[in-house]
């Protein structure tokens, strides 16, 4: 632990001499040490160039059990501009083990807030935020996440595992997904990933409203807002979290 600490407060520059000195430690144990942080995917560099820095593992540990004050004050004014842009309740959601959840929400219309109150967990079947995040992680977790009853929450609920497991498939393909009354008749729902600096997708932002408010001849406008609102997200997340673990 106190070597990560060093690695989190001079990311990108500390070297193993600066270990031993630092910490007056013998040269073999600070190389066992980094080497075995290095396996479990704790600290990245060393070899070539000579310094380390935070792992992408430990990022993705902090992000997912990291408490939701710092990410709703760094995220809110990216979806409050998303609301107001698009006149819909929109919404940011973050991968918490192996399920889906909301962070925050913001809305124009208290009759939509019910259906993503912050820590509301998203069916991964059918929210559409939840497949947005879930299509991009590995194979085991896809599968734990996948593990519970899948209801039928209406008609158009899909509950096969490998219709699912097809829809992810397509959610990478358009890098958006969808929900069309799967979890309410006649709510409809977009969800699009936030892939973070170190290539994960821990979080997505939503908008719902009425299916045919979501789903008309404005779609293509609203993905794009959806997409910009991703990459503001993705910068100041990406940011929070350097930050984060320095503390």
């Amino acid at each position: 632990m106190t070597v990560l600490e060093l690695v989190a407060s001079f990311p990108g520059a500390i070297t193993m001499s600066d270990v031993c000195t630092l910490l007056d430690m013998p040269k073999t144990s600070a190389h066992r040490l980094l080497a075995g942080l290095l396996r479990a995917g704790l600290v990245e560099g060393g070899g070539r160039h000579r310094t380390y820095s935070l792992g992408t593992r430990l990022v993705r540990l902090l992000h997912m059990s990291a408490e939701d004050s710092w990410i709703i004050a760094l995220a809110r004014p990216a979806l409050e501009a998303l609301t107001a842009e698009r006149g819909e309740t929109c919404y940011l959601t973050r991968l918490v083990g192996h399920g889906v959840r909301v962070v925050f929400s913001v809305s124009p219309e208290v009759q939509w807030r019910s259906y993503v109150q912050p820590g509301l967990e998203m069916p991964p079947h059918a929210a559409a935020t939840a497949k947005a995040i879930l299509a991009f992680q590995e194979p085991a977790l896809i599968e734990k996440a996948l593990e519970r009853d899948l209801i039928a929450l209406t008609t158009q609920t899909r509950t096969t595992r490998d219709t699912i497991l097809d829809e992810y498939a397509e959610v990478r393909t358009k890098g958006y997904a969808t929900c069309i009354s799967e979890i309410d008749e006649g709510l409809g729902a977009l969800g699009f990933p936030v892939r973070l600096d170190d290539g994960s997708i821990l979080y997505s932002v939503g908008l719902t409203g009425p299916v045919q408010r979501v789903f008309n001849d404005d779609l293509p406008v609203r993905i794009a807002s959806l997409e910009k609102a991703a990459a503001s997200l993705s910068r100041v997340l990406s940011h929070g979290s350097r930050i984060a673990s320095r503390a």
